[in-house]
């Protein structure tokens, strides 16, 4: 009965154990198995203990544990394994007997038949699929589930990863920001380099509300509304307030459409030119007069008295910032006919000596690039070739060269530009006009051209020679036309007075026309 109840006690455990590996996880499992083999390792010897062991392996997967009997062999039982036990009758079955291979312990999973030889690693990957072929039933369904695995198929490599419409909508987003940020910061940078450099510009001693205008009617205030008119005067000396301007120029620009319309008044044109020396308002004389003899402000009333004009904006440039400015653009290119050669070289010497740059003189004529003095002597010829109407013409070429060349100049050519033309310019326009008129620049198309005025007659008064308006305020009606599109304007009474004693003064007027 000892022998029994200890075959009893090692069933019951054994029962127990195979419960477990249901329940444990394969690590677990794995690991108490381990540890199981090495035990049945270290505790077996050679002899009759072994081929014991692995009789009852290859029945019940496993080897009984032993306390405190010692079995050397099968034949201690006498031929047969003690009973009592619920499969006894499984072991007393013969060897290789169908009653012997098919028992099974109820609630027992049934081992294999071939069982791995005691004292191999588990883990021990010599041990081939070959040699196991039986396995002891859990390593066989583990080897079973790993060659089931599903293998993954490799994946084939493309050159460029296909986007969805979403992604590739995100990427081109994002290259636009990119863009518009890139754009932003490179004006954000012009500003503050432009900001630095704005205290070297020449900065007006008057006022905007200072500047002299007439009473005009709402209708002709109105038709002004919407665009900005801008005086430019062009003098022939460094000093920017004092000097007879050889330019005087009318820039109109609409803010809607960037039309921008040019109007150069003739330097000799004669018409009311007050006096700020003496305040003689009713002085005539020549029309660049007015700035030699109280700089700009009076330039600015004489344009607004006698072309009923509201400018307050102005800009003063000498022939030194001009030319310097062209250099920096590239210079222009100008057809310049063989009858100019003469004058255009003497004017090339002058200008070399009133703004102290160097140049050299033309030797042929024809389509040719100009520098910047050359540009600047260009617009000073006047003697010939269509004498001050076709200087003014030539003025306002060269001016629109040099817009063109602007709008394809890089941001470090314009900046440059700034730096070194900024001290040779005087005006009383703020920086945020500025930066708004150039913010557009590309945007500005020269549409017309105008030589004003339209009609004039070459004459003398007294010993200067003159250019006599023949009716100064129809002239003026057909100005607020082409720069306004202000069909209804009429004449103020001022424009009138002084049309009326232009007349009179020079005996030259509206009936003198030959159209």
């Amino acid at each position: 009965m000892k022998y029994r109840d200890e075959d009893y006690e090692y069933e019951k455990r054994r029962r127990e154990l195979e419960q477990r590996k249901r329940t444990r996880p394969d690590a677990e499992m794995t690991s108490q198995r381990r540890r199981n083999s090495s035990q049945q390792a270290g505790s077996r010897s050679a002899g009759g203990q072994d081929s014991y062991a692995r009789r009852c392996s290859q029945s019940y997967g496993t080897s009984p544990k032993r306390t405190g009997q010692s079995y050397s062999s099968a034949e201690s039982y006498g031929g047969r394994r003690p009973s009592g036990t619920a499969n006894s009758s499984a072991r007393r079955a013969p060897q290789g007997s169908s009653a012997g291979r098919n028992a099974s312990v109820s609630g027992v999973r049934q081992p294999s038949r071939t069982a791995r030889p005691i004292g191999v690693d588990p883990y021990d990957r010599s041990y081939s699929s070959s040699n196991r072929s039986g396995g002891d039933g859990y390593y066989s369904d583990m080897s079973a589930r790993k060659r089931q695995r599903p293998v993954e198929e490799p994946v084939e490599r493309r050159g460029k990863k296909q986007l969805s419409a979403k992604a590739k909508k995100r990427k081109r987003t994002r290259k636009v920001l990119f863009a518009v940020e890139g754009v932003l910061l490179c004006l954000v940078l012009a500003c503050l380099f432009v900001l630095s450099k704005w205290d070297l510009i020449q900065k007006a001693s008057f006022g905007k509300k200072d500047v002299h205008v007439n009473d005009l009617s709402q209708n002709v205030i109105e038709s002004m509304e919407g665009f900005s008119t801008i005086a430019v005067f062009g003098v022939d000396t460094r000093t920017l307030e004092t000097g007879r301007s050889d330019v005087i120029m009318i820039i109109n620009v609409n803010n809607a459409t960037k039309e921008v319309k040019l109007a150069s008044v003739l330097r000799d044109t004669y018409w009311n030119v007050p006096d700020a020396t003496t305040g003689n308002e009713d002085k005539y004389a020549k029309a660049n007069n007015a700035y030699h003899t109280g700089g700009a402000e009076n330039a600015l009333k004489a344009l607004n008295k006698n072309l009923d004009l509201q400018i307050t904006d102005y800009v003063t440039v000498n022939w030194y910032a001009v030319s310097l400015a062209i250099d920096h653009l590239g210079g222009i290119d100008i057809d310049v006919p063989e009858s100019m050669m003469g004058e255009i070289n003497g004017y090339i010497t002058e200008t070399v000596e009133s703004t102290g740059r160097g140049s050299h003189h033309l030797t042929e004529s024809g389509y040719q690039h100009l520098d910047g003095i050359q540009a600047v002597a260009f617009c000073r010829i006047r003697h010939n070739n269509g004498g001050d109407d076709g200087r003014a013409d030539r003025q306002r070429q060269v001016v629109g060269l040099m817009l063109e060349q602007a709008k394809k100049a890089g941001p470090t050519t314009l900046l440059k530009i700034c730096e070194t033309v900024f001290p040779e310019v005087s005006t009383n326009l703020t920086l945020a006009q500025v930066i708004s008129l150039a913010g557009s620049a590309n945007d500005y198309q020269i549409t017309q051209n105008i030589a004003f005025p339209y009609h004039q007659v070459d004459a003398l008064v007294g010993s200067a020679s003159v250019k006599v308006p023949l009716g100064l305020a129809e002239d003026v009606t057909q100005l607020h036309n082409d720069l306004f599109g202000d069909t209804g304007y009429t004449p103020s009474e001022t424009v009138k007075q002084i049309s009326n004693k232009i007349e009179s003064q020079t005996g030259y007027g509206l009936s003198d026309r030959n159209d």
